[in-house]
Formats: C-alpha cells, structure tokens, sequence
C-alpha cells in the first residue's frame, strides 16, 4: 500500500475528511431546516440543596486526592466542603430543610470525569455508517479479523441490494492494525479491492479506516467514482478505469483520493447521515454520563460542527459541559477566527480555549511523521507532513508555512494552540515552533501538544521549559502497543506515551481517547495508564513499565488537571466551593483497586451530576435522599 502525499490530508479523528470535504453538500440550509426544532424536554427546576456524607469523598481540591467528611451542594454549585460537622452547620444555616444523602460504605464520590480530547459531530455522523471497530465496549474484541468482518460487510451488502440497488454499504472503524499480524508479526493486513471484491460484490463498498486516512472500495463502487460526471477533473490524471483501478487498488486516501468517492456517494445516504447526527450525539451524551464523564473537550471545532451542536442543545438536554478547539491549519483559517477569548472568563456550552493545529497523521495508520520509517510495509514510509510541499514531502526542518502560523497563532496573537503530533519528528517540529514563537514562557499560556506519542526525554525537558503541557491518547498503549511493538516500531515503541517521565519533569499531563479513536472512558484511561498492558495480546506484557504512573496521578490527570489544561478549572475538575455541582458517584474507589487491569474500567458508575441535576444513575430511586 503506497502513501502519497496530498497537502491538506486528513489522517484521524482530529480532522475528518467526510466533514471536510462534504461541507459544502452536508452542511446545506435544506439539511439545516430538516433537523429538529422542538424542544424534547422541560427545563428541570434545581434539585432542593443537599449535603452528602458517608463512604468516600475525594472533592480534588488543588489536585489532592485527599477524601473529605462532607460536601454540600445548592443552586448547581457547590456551596461547602469539610467534616461532616463543618458542612452540616453551614447547611443548617444557609440552607435550613435541606436533603441528606449517605453514601454506601465503599462509594465514591469525585468530580465529574472529563475527556479533554474527544470529537463529537464528526464520530456522530460517521455512526451512521456501518461499525466494523475493534472495540466491545471499552474491551478489543477477541474474533476481530477480516473473516468476522467480511461476514458482516457481506449480509449488509445483500440487504442493502435487495432493498434498493443504488444504495452503497458504508462502513467505518476498520482497523487493520488490531487485526492478527501477519509474516510472524511484522506486517498488518492489507484491505484493498481484490480482498473486498472477494467478500462480495452484491453493493458498493466503501468503508473508511479507523484511522480516517484511507477509504476502502470494491469495483462496483469504484466503477461508480469513475463515471460519476462531477468527478472528470478529479481523475483525469487517470487513462482508463483499468488504470484508476491498478494503481489505486481500491485504497482511496487522503484529500485527493478521498474526494472522489465521497462525492459518488448517493445524496440521499448523505443526508441521512446529516440528520441522524442528533440521535448519535444524544447516544455519545449517553454514554459519556454513563462512564462518569460530566465535561468534553472537542478537539477540531469549524463553523459547520458547532452550528450542529448548537442546534441540538437547542432542543435536547445537556447532560455534559463542552468545550472546544478551533481548527486553524492555515492563514485563511487563522483570518477567519474573531474575538478568540484568552482565557475564557464565563462558562457557556461551546466555549473556546485554544485554536487547533494538524501537523500530521496516526501512528497505527502509519501516516504519523516520523524521523525513521515504519519497520512494516510499505517500504520507506515516514509518514505524512501536513504542511509539507510537492517539492519537499519529507521536510528534515518545520516548512515555512507551518511557521508562519505558529508565528502568528504564538507570537502575535499570543493563543493558547493544541498541536496535533504524533510521530517523533512531527513532535520535534511542534517543539520547535515553541522555541521559536513563544514569547515568554511563563506567561501562563496554556500551550498543548496533542497525543504527544513519540516523544524523546529531551522532548519532555524541553516542552516543560516552554511551559507545554502533553495530552496522552493512551490507548496507543494499551490498545495497540502490541502492534506498535511487533510490526510498526519495534523498540522505538518504548517512546510512546512517556506519562512518568512527564510528571518526573514537572509537567502537568492528561489522557484522552480521542473519540472515535477509542472508546469514551476516562477510568478506562486511568487503568491503561496504571498498567501499561498490552491487551491485543494475553502474553504480550507491560510496554515499558517504567513509565506506568500511580493511581493518583492517574486520576489528577481525567480530573484537575484535564480540567486545567482546558481552562475550566474556575468551573469543573475539583469540588472546591463555587465549581459547579457536577460529580459522580462510584461503587468503588479507584485509588484503592489493588489489581486494576480490566476491573477499574469497569467499575459502576452510580450516578452522574451536573448542574446538581442527576443525569445517569442505575438505580430508580434516590436511595438515602431525604
């Protein structure tokens, strides 16, 4: 499989190319006036004040982990912490007739867990698609190969020929790199049109990689791309469809790629997936209350995405706060973005924190920038540079456009920016836009460089010098490490996700899932942090124990300071006195779990908050509320 380099590419979740390039078709005002505009609930009056005492309290304050005798809470706020009789006294005097929850012995009452790094709109619409993920839940699935797979493609492919025959079967998450290894563990699956015309032939496929840089077709889709008339420019570097086909060999990737068959797409299939993002986004909601989550940062926000968050806050109850990074990966986007507040002052759902910037790909999409190659096929791939040029696709300094934007973002405007990098010289080349750009390092402005997965000790000294802080998607570890290990870096694996070493230099870090990367789950994210083990495979071990990190730095890291490095700290992330009561209430405390590897993702949340309004819980009634 070749990778060619197209200036603008989209490789994962913080940048999704259907989004991208079907804005203007997808985000139409005839789409627009479809959606929803009745209000699905009543606004909730607040719940009367309440006090909670009993089990365990860990209130976060100033990142301590320290539990506490009482808490109370009134108006959506909190109004007291202390002992048991601290608190009871100012409620008796502030609040006389208020309720009184007991915790079971063993409970646990925290913060509302966060995901600093998630993408909301773009993992909503692509659940229209048919899920051909590796993930159960917050598990990998132990059958995930292309067998089980094709089975599935195969059925939908039949039902969908059967109802209407210009329906197309559109697929998502595929992810090669969590399938069984092949060549004794070197090399990852290659999907490409011959394999997918062997599982059938009945509708056309396209199915796009977890990864999001590569589209998959079969011939019959890829017979429509080619004679669909908006398309004769886009392939005219093409003879002959024989041509289009052997050199493409069904992998469509990046913008080029990509656009064709995004294009060939029927209408009626993209707007149906434009319309149905409501009821995935209430899902994501769902779950996300489900695992304890009370605030989402969203790490890729343009114009489109927000207008459709908007609208269905507009009719749909929020149950988790938001906030959000623009994306900004170039001058034109830079010019476009007014008012950008440093820092954000007053909570509003949608609130900005940073501008976005997209450097390069996905390490188990192979298209993270990197110093050396990939050790698996294909040959002499470094992965991709977003702002590489067509007369340097593998730059060995930061490209000059790259540097007039961070020039810009950094030094004139002096912005908070997420950097998105995941190979070890995309990593390098943020650090040295730092270097460049920053003014003054302890200025306070909360720089970040995203997914940091490859990164050196020197790295690390560096970024805390500049006062750059990293945010860890750590499933590379846990999911993927084995294949990150075996096929894609060998030894070199050992970089990634240096969570000790971080906290060792004095940095404040956070893990995120990336979501649709991975599942939503911030005690899933703990535990992968605490054990480092590789889960593809029942013997593959711990990668590199030394940077596990303890139980609480872990959970500092989806509480206080997640909520920091987003500048929400003034609002959520610790129950100081004025946060907003939004908190959840475990069945067990994580911080004492003795064997965690896959027991502290599964701890039950018991009830989830926000606003003092409950938002989840598993049991009917407000047992011990009286």
């Amino acid at each position: 499989m070749e990778h060619h380099h197209h200036h603008g590419c989209a490789h994962c979740a913080c940048s999704n190319p259907i989004l991208n390039i079907l804005k203007d078709q997808l985000f139409t005002p005839e789409n627009f006036a479809k959606l929803p505009k009745q209000k699905t609930f009543k606004k909730e009056e607040q719940t009367q004040p309440f006090m909670v005492t009993g089990g365990i309290i860990r209130p976060m304050i100033n990142g301590a982990v320290e539990s506490i005798g009482a808490i109370g809470f009134a108006e959506g706020v909190v109004v007291k912490t202390g002992t048991k009789e601290e608190v009871a006294a100012f409620m008796d005097d502030a609040y006389p007739g208020y309720a009184s929850r007991i915790l079971e012995e063993g409970q646990t009452l925290l913060p509302g867990l966060i995901e600093p790094h998630i993408h909301l709109v773009p993992t909503a619409m692509l659940m229209g698609w048919t899920n051909l993920d590796a993930f159960e839940g917050q598990v990998l699935k132990p059958d995930y190969n292309i067998d089980t797979l094709g089975k599935i493609i195969a059925k939908e492919a039949k039902k969908l020929a059967s109802l209407d025959p210009t329906l197309w079967f559109l697929g998502s998450g595929l992810d090669p790199a969590l399938m069984p290894l092949l060549k004794n563990n070197k090399e990852l699956l290659t999907i490409d049109i011959d394999l997918l015309d062997s599982i059938t032939t009945d509708a056309p496929v396209c199915i796009i990689a977890a990864s999001m840089h590569t589209l998959y077709v079969n011939t019959k889709a890829l017979w429509l791309i080619w004679n669909f008339p908006g398309n004769i420019d886009l392939l005219n570097t093409y003879s002959s469809f024989n041509d289009y086909k052997e050199q493409t060999k069904g992998q469509l990737q990046e913008s080029a790629g990509m656009t064709p068959a995004l294009k060939a797409i029927p209408p009626s299939q993209k707007a149906d997936f434009f319309l149905k993002s409501f009821l995935y986004l209430k899902q994501i909601f769902d779950t996300a209350n489900s695992r304890g989550v009370t605030f989402m940062h969203d790490a890729g926000m343009n114009k489109g995405q927000q207008e459709i968050l908007e609208a269905y806050l507009a009719v749909n109850k929020g149950t988790v706060r938001i906030g959000a990074a623009e994306v900004c990966n170039s001058m034109d986007d830079l010019s476009k973005i007014k008012d950008f507040p440093v820092p954000p002052t007053v909570y509003k759902d949608i609130y900005k924190s940073h501008v976005k910037v997209i450097t390069d790909g996905s390490n188990q999409g192979l298209t993270g920038y990197q110093s050396d190659p990939y050790l698996c096929n294909p040959a002499h791939n470094y992965g991709v540079y977003n702002f590489a040029d067509k007369y340097d696709d593998k730059p060995l300094i930061p490209p000059k456009d790259f540097r007039q934007l961070m020039q810009e973002i950094v030094k004139v405007k002096q912005w908070p920016v997420m950097i998105h990098a995941n190979g070890d010289r995309a990593v390098q080349f943020a650090i040295d836009a730092f270097k460049e750009f920053i003014p003054d390092p302890s200025s306070g402005v909360r720089h970040r460089i995203e997914h940091c997965s490859l990164a050196t000790q020197q790295n690390l000294i560096d970024m805390k010098n500049l006062g750059v802080s990293p945010s860890f998607l750590i499933g590379h570890v846990g999911y993927w490490g084995y294949a990150f290990q075996e096929a894609i870096f060998g030894e070199k694996s050992n970089m990634l996700d240096l969570c000790n070493s971080a906290l060792q230099q004095g940095m404040r870090i956070t893990l995120h899932s990336d979501n649709s990367v991975s599942p939503l789950g911030p005690l899933r994210m703990m535990e992968q942090s605490i054990t480092r083990k590789m889960e593809a495979n029942d013997e593959a071990g711990v990668l590199n124990g030394a940077e596990c990190i303890t139980h609480e730095q872990a959970l500092r890291a989806i509480t206080y300071d997640a909520a920091w490095q987003c500048y929400a700290e003034q609002w959520t992330g610790s129950l100081k006195a004025g946060n907003f009561a939004d908190f959840v209430v475990l069945a067990q405390d994580p911080l004492t779990m003795k064997n965690p590897f896959m027991n502290m993702r599964n701890i039950e949340v018991v009830e989830t908050w926000v606003a003092g309004v409950k938002v989840y819980s598993t049991v009917l009634e407000e047992a011990g509320m009286v």
